[in-house]
C-alpha cells in the first residue's frame, strides 16, 4: 500500500469514527492519536518541516509534565490536552507537502456525503439523540454525532470546495441535491452556524457565476434580477422565523430577558450564546493566577471555570501565552496561500470565523484536520490525464 493512501483511508473513516465516539467507544481517540504519531514519523522521515516540528514536540512534552506535576491532572486527560494542541499545527506540516494520488475534491465529496447521509438516515430511522435537553426548551436533532458544533463546522467548511467541484464537473443534479440535503440538516439541527453556512455557500456559488448571471445581462434583466433578489430575501426572512434556529433564538432571548435587539447584550446572549460573559470570567480568573499559569495556561481539562468556546481565547487561557504564540506562529509560518484555490481559501476563512464565534475548530481533531487538508496538493498530472480521457 502506498503511504499516500493511509491519509485518504483515515480521512474517509472520519464520519465513522465520530459515530463510534457518540456510541462511547474509544476508537476515535485511538485512531486519531495513531494518525498523529504516523504523520510525526512521516515528517521526520521526509526531513521536511523539522524546524517547526521540534519546538512543537518540545512544548508538548513540557506541557504534559507541567499538567501532571504542576497542575496535578491525571495522565490520560493531560495526554489528551497535548494531542489536541499538537493536532492542527503538525497536520499542517504534513499535509502542506502531501500530494493526493487522486482528486482531492472527490475525496472531500465522499466525506461530506457520508456525514450528511449518516445524519439524515439516523433521523429517518429515529436513532440518535436530540441536540438539547428537554429542560432547555430548545429543539434540534444531533443524530449519531456527539457535537453539533463540530458536525456543523465540518459541513460548512467542506461545502464551498465540494459544491465548486460539482459545478466544474457539471454534475448539477448532484449539486442541487447536496445543497438541499445540507439545508435540510440545518433545519433539523437548529443551529445558526450550519444554516448560515449553507446560505453563504449558495451566495458563493452565485458569486462565482456573477458575470454570466448578472454583469453580462441587459439592464432590464439586471433590474428584474435585483427585484427578484429583494423578494427572495423578504420571503426568506419570513420563512426563517418558522425554523428551529429562529425559535431557539427566541427561547434564548426569553431566558436571558433580552429586550433590545440592537445592543451588545443581544449580540452576547443570543448571537454568541453568552460567550463574551465566559470570556470576561475566564480573563478575570486567568489574570489572578500565578505568573507561571499565565505563561503556560491553567489546562484544557480545568473544570473550575467554563470554556469560552472562542478558540483563540481558549488557546491563550488554557495553553498560556507561550502556547498561543507557538500554535499560531507555527501555522502562520507554515501556510502558503499562493498554492490554495479560491474555494479552499474560503473554507479556511470559514473555519477561522467559526473558531471566533462558536469554537470547536482549532484544537478539535475532528474538525481541524480539514484546515490542514485544504493545504494539500492534487496530483496535477493525474488530473490532466483524467480530463483527456473524458474528452477522447
Amino acid at each position: 500500500m502506498k503511504e499516500q493512501y493511509i491519509a485518504i483511508i483515515f480521512l474517509l473513516l472520519g464520519p465513522i469514527l465520530d459515530v463510534t465516539s457518540f456510541l462511547g467507544l474509544p476508537f476515535s481517540i485511538i485512531f486519531r492519536g495513531l494518525f498523529l504519531v504516523y504523520i510525526i514519523f512521516a515528517i521526520v522521515k521526509n526531513k521536511k518541516e523539522i524546524k517547526y516540528l521540534v519546538p512543537l514536540l518540545l512544548f508538548g512534552i513540557f506541557y504534559l509534565v507541567y499538567q501532571i506535576y504542576g497542575l496535578h491532572f491525571n495522565v490520560s486527560s493531560s495526554l489528551s490536552s497535548v494531542l489536541k494542541f499538537l493536532y492542527l499545527p503538525i497536520s499542517i506540516l504534513y499535509f502542506k507537502n502531501y500530494v493526493f494520488p487522486m482528486e482531492k475534491s472527490k475525496v472531500l465529496s465522499i466525506i461530506l456525503v457520508t456525514y450528511i447521509g449518516i445524519y439524515l438516515l439516523s433521523y429517518i430511522l429515529g436513532i440518535g439523540a436530540d441536540a438539547y435537553l428537554e429542560t432547555d426548551g430548545k429543539s434540534g436533532f444531533k443524530g449519531l454525532f456527539s457535537s453539533i458544533n463540530e458536525f456543523s463546522a465540518i459541513l460548512v467548511c467542506l461545502l464551498p470546495v465540494v459544491t465548486t467541484y460539482l459545478k466544474k464537473e457539471k454534475k448539477y443534479l448532484f449539486l442541487v441535491g447536496l445543497i438541499i440535503s445540507a439545508f435540510l440538516c440545518s433545519l433539523l439541527i437548529g443551529t445558526k452556524v450550519l444554516m448560515f453556512g449553507v446560505i453563504f455557500t449558495i451566495f458563493y456559488l452565485l458569486w462565482q457565476e456573477r458575470k454570466k448571471l448578472f454583469l453580462e445581462q441587459k439592464k432590464s434583466i439586471k433590474i428584474g434580477i435585483i427585484v427578484s433578489f429583494v423578494i427572495i430575501v423578504i420571503i426568506g426572512g419570513f420563512l426563517f422565523t418558522k425554523t428551529r434556529t429562529f425559535q431557539n433564538m427566541l427561547v434564548q432571548q426569553d431566558f436571558f430577558k433580552v429586550e433590545n435587539v440592537i445592543s451588545l447584550e443581544f449580540v452576547n446572549k443570543i448571537i454568541y450564546n453568552d460567550r463574551l460573559t465566559f470570556l470576561k470570567d475566564n480573563f478575570n480568573y486567568w489574570k489572578n493566577q500565578s505568573v507561571s499559569k499565565m505563561i503556560f495556561g491553567f489546562g484544557l481539562e480545568n473544570y473550575d471555570i467554563k470554556m469560552i468556546e472562542i478558540d483563540e481565547f481558549d488557546l491563550l487561557i488554557r495553553y498560556g501565552i507561550i502556547g498561543l504564540i507557538l500554535f499560531v506562529g507555527s501555522i502562520v509560518l507554515s501556510v502558503d496561500k499562493k498554492n490554495l484555490k479560491p474555494e479552499e481559501k474560503i473554507s479556511i476563512l470559514l473555519l477561522i470565523v467559526i473558531s471566533l464565534t462558536s469554537g470547536h475548530v482549532l484544537f478539535y481533531p475532528t474538525v481541524c484536520i480539514y484546515f490542514a487538508v485544504m493545504l494539500a496538493k492534487d496530483n496535477t498530472k493525474k488530473a490532466i490525464n483524467v480530463k483527456k480521457k473524458r474528452f477522447s
